[in-house]
């Protein structure tokens, strides 16, 4: 459960943070100016039944450090459409950020538009006040450029009257002049307005000292409407490739990599990576990642790195699925590019503020409350997930000086036992994770952990037996926490505030998402091949897509034929047949 304190420990900086729920899925996702105080909030004034059904439902927090505000909002946006968090409000007519445009045309118009169109056109920002676009607009109009939508040649509009358009519809202006002033406008529009400020807010001093205060008000509303653009925003870029931008930062051994990931020019998600460096140098980091981390994904047609590498087999295996690797070359991938570096080192500063505090506390504290002859450094645990008996699976999760160790985690499906027998179940996949690896002569646990009481704690012991191994073993019972240990009938009460409660839990609860996770992968594609291969029309790949929109079979049954027609491959055919497959009965 997330409390206030690990709310005070993000960042006193700008930025987005996603609350998520026992099993990940991210239920709300915010902006702040300060990430600590926004979230620190919540746990302080729980006014509204929403908010507090929410923070019950907290179970961890994610972030993303942005330079400023705009970005912070812009990111919001991006983030609520990609994730559809329960506890958000969603617009559904999606509305978005308003651009600038200046149009593909022999005379080409500055206007509005609220989404970048594959046209032709210039597009500037996105910005998040409608108010200061209309106020840039007027301003760029007074370089001479045109906002009417008349058809040229035709009769001059009022703003050619008041000396705000050039008149290309009377022919006063050829078409390289006026190009010239599409140029100024677009070097305006691209923040090339510090001076222009400045100039500015002097003429802005000098007609308040003469008492000329409405015109004074007409040039702060210019100062400030400038200034809004010319705050940084990186968050959005114009393209439609699909980009990961990778960044780093490392002290010692120790590392926090970082993945945003680009698609149709918007950040739509970031993944954090924590490092052992073992002594390689930074280049060898970064090739050894990248060789990990798309060695099962599909990579992007494009990857931008900080550095270049100079390992010819990454660049050529990368070059045969076809992704182009690169340093940054322009400002807005600079600009992506120190945003992820911005983040990556946030979250080395935080994880080095953490581990310079005592991090043997809770093992060591762990170690005395078990009576254990020697600290345990690596703990396993175990738990199983199933309904009935139907697709049953177990976990193995493993944590490494209280850390969890990924690479070291397995997942079982129950192969031996039928029906919903939890203890026998556990015996299972117990005796089936060591039986191997005693063979192998590998290295075994401290403390091995189930989930459950005696009768788990039981089947464990009585595996464990069978093969012939005798290792510390310890079962947490949900209910009210009891600590379970072989030959005593007692179990161990912790004090809910003991780090080393703390700790089993923190294991005990990722082996039951790892379980849980496995099993529901198992149940969905059965739930997939039972309820979608009927629909004619409908394949793998459209199942895929309707699912991956949805979340669920049951949340697809729920949505309306035009809802459904808005996932990418599905035709308005398709959408009627789906709707129709769930609803002719009805």
């Amino acid at each position: 459960m997330t409390t206030i304190e690990d709310a005070r420990k993000l960042p006193d900086s700008p930025g987005v943070y996603l609350m998520k729920d026992k099993d990940e899925q991210v239920i709300y996702v915010g902006k702040a100016a300060s990430l600590r105080d926004r979230v620190s909030q919540y746990f302080r004034e729980q006014g509204s039944p929403k908010t507090r059904m929410l923070v019950q439902n907290i179970e961890a927090l994610d972030y993303i450090v942005t330079g400023n505000e705009v970005e912070a909002l812009v990111l919001e946006s991006n983030l609520i459409k990609e994730h559809r968090p329960r506890y958000n409000v969603r617009l559904r007519d999606d509305k978005a950020y308003p651009f600038i445009k200046i149009t593909n045309e022999d005379f080409p118009r500055i206007c509005i538009a609220r989404r970048r169109e594959q046209d032709g056109a210039q597009y500037f920002g996105p910005y998040p006040s409608s108010k200061a676009v209309r106020e840039l607009i007027r301003m760029a109009s007074s370089f001479g450029i045109r906002r009417c939508k008349k058809k040229l040649p035709c009769p001059p509009c009022l703003n050619y009257h008041i000396k705000q358009c050039a008149a290309p519809c009377l022919g006063e202006v050829t078409k390289e002049e006026y190009l010239d002033i599409i140029r100024n406008v677009t070097d305006f529009l691209k923040g090339k307005q510090s001076q222009l400020i400045r100039l500015l807010k002097e003429e802005m001093t000098r007609l308040s000292e003469a008492q000329e205060y409405e015109a004074a008000a007409r040039i702060r509303d210019q100062v400030n409407a400038l200034e809004e653009l010319s705050l940084r925003q990186r968050v959005n870029a114009p393209g439609k490739k699909e980009q990961d931008v990778i960044a780093y930062a490392i002290s010692g051994n120790i590392g926090s990599m970082q993945v945003f990931h680009i698609s149709e020019g918007k950040l739509k998600g970031r993944e954090t990576f924590s490092l052992n460096t073992a002594g390689s140098d930074e280049a060898e980091v970064l090739s050894s990642f990248i060789k990990q981390y798309y060695q099962d994904i599909k990579p992007p047609q494009d990857i931008i790195i900080p550095v270049e590498i100079e390992d010819e087999a990454i660049l050529r295996w990368l070059k045969e699925k076809e992704t182009k690797l690169k340093t940054p070359k322009n400002k807005i991938e600079k600009g992506l590019m120190n945003l992820t570096q911005e983040n990556a080192r946030m979250l080395l500063n935080m994880k080095v503020a953490a581990e310079s505090k005592d991090k043997n506390e809770a093992i060591l504290n762990l170690q005395k409350a078990l009576s254990l002859s020697a600290a345990p450094l690596l703990i396993e645990a175990f738990d199983i997930s199933n309904i009935s008996g139907t697709s049953a699976t177990g976990s193995l999760v493993a944590f490494t000086n209280g850390e969890p160790d990924k690479k070291n985690y397995r997942r079982f499906r129950i192969k031996t036992i039928e029906g919903a027998d939890d203890f026998a179940m556990m015996g299972e996949v117990v005796g089936r994770a060591y039986s191997r690896r005693k063979e192998e002569g590998k290295k075994m646990p401290d403390l091995v952990l189930v989930d459950g009481g005696k009768g788990q704690l039981n089947a464990a012991l009585s595996a464990l037996e069978g093969i012939g191994l005798k290792l510390n073993t310890a079962a947490l019972a949900k209910e009210f926490e009891y600590v379970f240990l072989p030959e005593r009938e007692t179990p161990v009460v912790l004090p809910k505030d003991s780090p080393a409660l703390q700790l089993l839990q923190r294991i005990r609860d990722e082996a039951h998402r790892f379980a849980l996770g496995y099993h529901r992968k198992l149940r969905g594609k059965k739930l997939r091949e039972s309820a979608l291969d009927e629909i004619a029309g409908i394949g793998d790949k459209k199942k895929r897509a309707l699912l991956r929109y949805f979340g669920s079979v049951e949340m697809l049954k729920k949505a309306e034929v035009s809802e459904i027609g808005k996932v990418r491959g599905i035709t308005k055919k398709d959408a009627e047949r789906v709707w129709e497959y769930f609803h002719s009965s009805s």
